[in-house]
């Protein structure tokens, strides 16, 4: 027996940082249903694997029926943590929180790499290389622009001081007015900005040296929890990564049905979303993890952040936990799961 309801959320505890959700899901009636809490940091296309789970019943076929709360990873993450919530989709902020010592858990990766590229903005700059001491404009610290950045250069074997960033906002005009004038000698660009760059004769000498989303493999966003919950309730977070996980694989599946709630949710046209959604596809982790070797550098990353010297960083063990993953992967592949319009 089934019920249609809205989603009705709160503001509480959790700093204050709930809204309400404007989608309408079933929920089980009834004492059998399990109740969890779960955040999303705000609503953009990068979490409509979660949506797309809550609008097609999935948690409900689960007997799972959600209270969802948008909160950015900073509240959620402490919320985790302390249990006030169950499930958290800043995945990111988790892995953060896990340096420290937070016992949690990143459990699915949907974004599994940053939409950015670096541009130089001079042709003498032929490479990342050539950048040593020099400013890159990013939108603002510690964005996934930065850490992009800071993978490459790991990756390459390259000190983290190799270059300085220079915040210089979000504003897309100014960011493609900085390449175009030459004011900084590298800058992080969204994909299409060049291209509209082009179309205004804006792009001079600037020139592409690195394309994040080939070189980066990290965790961008995705689905977290403590080790508490999986030590005491891990046939709820099996249920739970099952549903998330057939939201996953439908948004990246069918692009029209996608692209279609993508703007019920957003109140806007198809035509207004359906660009922004072919390239968050391009994103999306294909299996829901990343694998062993991004792992590590994804810690070995974040150790150079945030100071953690390296025998006081946490394994992979301890930050990574996909066995629930592989299960639901392994159960829906059994099953012959495919996902309906």
């Amino acid at each position: 027996m089934v019920r249609r309801a809205c989603f009705q959320v709160t503001i509480s505890g959790l700093a204050r940082a709930a809204v309400t959700v404007f989608s309408l899901a079933f929920a089980p009636t009834g004492a059998s249903a399990e109740k969890v809490r779960v955040t999303y940091p705000n609503l953009n296309g990068s979490y409509i694997f979660l949506f797309t789970a809550i609008d097609k019943g999935y948690y409900t076929q689960e007997g799972i029926e959600i209270e969802l709360l948008e909160s950015a990873g900073g509240i959620a993450t402490p919320a985790l943590v302390s249990g006030d919530i169950q499930f958290s989709t800043s995945g990111s902020s988790a892995i953060s929180a896990i340096m420290k010592g937070a016992k949690l858990k990143v459990l699915l990766v949907g974004q599994d790499r940053p939409n950015w590229q670096l541009w130089a903005t001079k042709k003498e700059i032929k490479s990342l290389e050539d950048l040593r001491g020099k400013q890159v404009g990013i939108p603002s610290r510690g964005d996934t622009g930065e850490i992009g950045i800071r993978y490459i250069l790991l990756k390459r074997g390259l000190p983290q001081d190799f270059v300085a960033f220079t915040p210089f906002g979000s504003n897309v005009g100014a960011r493609m007015t900085i390449v175009s004038t030459g004011a900084l000698p590298a800058a992080v660009l969204h994909p299409a900005e060049p291209e509209i760059m082009k179309t205004r004769n804006m792009l001079g000498e600037a020139h592409l040296i690195a394309d994040m989303a080939d070189e980066v493999r990290s965790t961008f966003n995705g689905l977290a929890t403590s080790d508490e919950m999986i030590r005491t309730r891990p046939e709820l977070v099996q249920k739970f990564v099952r549903a998330t996980l057939k939201g996953m694989i439908y948004s990246r599946t069918l692009r029209d049905a996608s692209i279609a709630r993508f703007a019920r949710f957003m109140k806007t046209t198809t035509e207004a979303v359906s660009a922004e959604y072919d390239q968050l596809r391009e994103l999306m982790a294909p299996d829901a993890v990343i694998a062993p070797e991004a792992q590590t550098m994804e810690i070995a990353l974040r150790g150079e952040m945030m100071n953690v010297v390296k025998d006081k960083q946490p394994t992979i063990a301890n930050v990574f936990d996909f066995g629930f993953a592989a299960r639901a992967n392994a159960q829906l592949r059994a099953e012959g799961w495919k996902p309906e319009p």
